[in-house]
């Protein structure tokens, strides 16, 4: 019995992601930008997506350093990933949120003159 997906394969997978992400998300962020008469915000949140790419390889090797270092059965190794990455989702979500609420904000000083 072999592997279905060996450790190489995801390892080329995650790597092609962070080098393919950014640019596929600078593309379509110019497009979308484009065809929305916004194309600095376009390339802006393309880019923001795209980083994606960079940052799934970076949480890919600390999660690997860590198995690495503490072992794949342990309870150790576990509870420093479960705070390691809901540490950095609640970092990521706050800050988008706080980025979301400030767009809206500008947004919304701009269209409060109007009169609907």
């Amino acid at each position: 019995m072999h592997e279905l997906v060996t450790v190489e394969q995801a390892e080329r997978a995650v790597a092609l992601m962070a080098v393919v992400f950014p640019s596929a998300g600078l593309l379509i962020g110019a497009i979308l930008g484009a065809a929305r008469r916004s194309l600095r915000r376009g390339l802006v949140v393309g880019l923001a997506c795209g980083l994606s790419g960079p940052a799934i390889w970076l949480l890919w090797r600390m999660y690997n350093g860590i198995v690495g270092a503490y072992g794949l059965d342990s309870v150790r190794g576990l509870l420093v990933n479960l705070v390691l990455f809901v540490g950095i989702g609640l970092v990521v979500g706050i800050g988008i949120g706080l980025a979301r609420r400030q767009a809206r904000r500008g947004a919304g000083e701009t269209a409060s003159g109007s009169t609907e």
